[in-house]
């Protein structure tokens, strides 16, 4: 079993993973003792370490036995959880998240198990403190939020220019928005590029 994990959890990147074994043996034990080293072979069809796993143990001496047993692995992952309320929109910091143990088989909505993979994005929808976050719970960062001022950077023909405008709506890193020119009053579309900037050509 720990054959099986092992691949596993280095491909999914966990994190010191607390494994718990539990395996089912026949009732009724062979009564010889083998002198062999038994041999243990994996039947079962499924290649996942969390599904329940069956084996048929050989014992190759002269008064040769076979039994069949299986296990199933428990693995707890330290994941990421929500240290406070998220709000709609808010952008998460290292101190807002916590890692907690989770039994990993039962995330099936998939997870965070390093605090880098969610510090920069934002939350899709109010986050409770002490909830599990997952992709479907996150977006990318808000760099521009709706009514903000942000600085608009145009370029055309190496010539440079500047203005002020207000944000009409959200912006992710590389949305393209609707801008209002404070200066000329003119509305543009606009591509976010840092937080509370966006760049423009002039037309």
């Amino acid at each position: 079993m720990q054959q099986l994990i092992a691949p596993v959890a280095k491909q999914q990147g966990w994190q010191k993973p607390q494994v718990q074994l539990q395996h089912e043996l026949p009732g009724a034990l062979p009564a010889q003792v083998c002198a062999q080293p038994l041999s243990v072979k994996r039947t079962g069809e499924d290649p996942s370490p969390l599904a329940r796993q069956r084996f048929v143990v050989n014992c190759a001496d002269a008064a040769g036995w076979r039994v069949n047993a299986s296990s199933q692995a428990t693995v707890f992952v330290p994941v990421v959880f929500a240290a406070v309320v998220l709000e709609r929109g808010q952008g998460i910091t290292a101190a807002d998240v916590q890692l907690q143990p989770v039994n990993i088989a039962k995330a099936s909505r998939g997870y965070f198990n390093q605090v880098e993979q969610v510090v920069g994005l934002s939350a899709k929808r109010r986050v409770r403190e002490g909830q599990m976050l997952s992709p479907a719970l996150l977006t990318g960062a808000v760099l521009v939020k709706r009514g903000q001022q942000v600085e608009i950077r145009a370029t055309q023909d190496g010539i440079q220019a500047r203005a002020v405008g207000e944000a009409l709506a959200n912006g992710q890193l590389g949305d393209v928005i609707r801008v209002k020119n404070l200066g000329s009053e003119k509305t543009i579309d606009a591509k976010v590029i840092e937080p509370g900037v966006v760049t423009s050509t002039f037309r």
